[in-house]
């Protein structure tokens, strides 16, 4: 091998390396910031303003229909009242709902000062109940009322003044509940019904009432009584929402009182959120014509102050948010 000609070896002679050249800061000024704040502002402000418009009529339109319904309706309670008094009487309004009838002190788990009576010692507090009837017979009897379709197929188990009452329906007397819910022929409609009470236990501040739980699973595939018609089968399932209930029960051990159809979660299930038979009808496609039968919606009223007018502020924060 050769050595390359001098010419091409000083063409190729290598460079010196640069010197870094030192960089100036850039500095952000309080009014470069402002500036720049400023113009996002302005850029936000033509969609906040259609926005923002398109809110307060939705606010406007809300409460005008809120104070329309609200004066309609106070109008015809009035006008049935007036009714009521002239004669135009409602026997159920003669029915007085029953009172809590028993009362217990309770004792309270031992915590520190700030959660001292928060945490009831459900075992102690019954243990100083001077109600006769046990809280095992007590739940004995409430679980042979529900295996007896609610009594209706053993009267006996009801007190002579027993009264049904559910969110909407009732008061009802004893004659009268075991009429219509024995007439709904549920046990047609649902052959294969799976009730699912649970976690049966006695309220340890009202030692003679047994709280429980439902959540029911069935399958329409009979037909079903209701309102003076039949519904044919639509082998819909029907998944009810936990419901809270109750039995509470005389001195004698007879019950005097039922309560249920409160949902507690109105997201589970598929009857809309509705409890008791309100939810079922629902479910199989026979929604009832009227607000308390069908699934809750939004008062013009809630509808203006909850949800658009804490809209319209969260379009204030958002109109002068700026990045950082």
């Amino acid at each position: 091998h050769t050595s390359p000609p001098q010419s091409i070896s000083r063409q190729f002679r290598p460079c010196r390396p640069l010197k870094p050249q030192p960089q100036t800061p850039l500095r952000v000024t309080v009014l470069d910031r402002s500036m720049a704040s400023t113009m996002i502002i302005i850029l936000r402000l033509p969609s906040f303003l259609y926005r923002s418009s398109l809110q307060v009529a939705a606010v406007s339109a809300c409460m005008a229909a809120g104070v329309t319904i609200s004066v309609t309706t106070y109008t015809l309670h009035s006008f049935l009242s007036l009714l009521t008094y002239l004669g135009a009487r409602v026997d159920r309004d003669l029915i007085i709902a029953h009172k809590r009838r028993e009362r217990n002190d309770v004792v309270y788990e031992k915590a520190d000062a700030e959660s001292q009576y928060m945490f009831v010692d459900e075992k102690s507090s019954l243990s100083k109940s001077n109600f006769p009837v046990k809280a095992e017979t007590l739940i004995a009897n409430a679980k042979k009322i529900c295996a007896t379709k609610f009594g209706t197929e053993d009267p006996t188990l009801l007190a002579e003044d027993f009264q049904f009452i559910f969110p909407v329906v009732g008061p009802l007397d004893k004659t009268e509940f075991v009429k219509a819910f024995s007439g709904f022929k549920t046990e047609v409609a649902f052959p294969d019904a799976k009730a699912n009470f649970f976690n049966f236990n006695v309220d340890p501040t009202e030692p003679n009432r047994v709280w429980f739980m439902s959540r029911a699973e069935q399958v329409h595939s009979g037909p079903l009584n209701f309102g003076g018609r039949v519904i044919p089968a639509t082998n819909k399932t029907v998944y009810s929402p936990p419901q809270a209930m109750s039995f509470s029960f005389d001195r004698s051990g007879k019950c005097y009182k039922m309560t249920g159809g409160y949902p507690v979660d109105r997201t589970a299930g598929n009857t809309g959120g509705l409890g008791g038979l309100f939810g079922v009808l629902h479910a199989v496609g026979q929604t009832l014509p009227f607000p308390e039968g069908k699934p809750w919606k939004p008062s013009p009223q809630w509808e203006a102050l909850y949800r658009r007018v804490p809209q319209i502020a969260n379009e204030w924060k958002r109109l002068f948010q700026t990045t950082h």
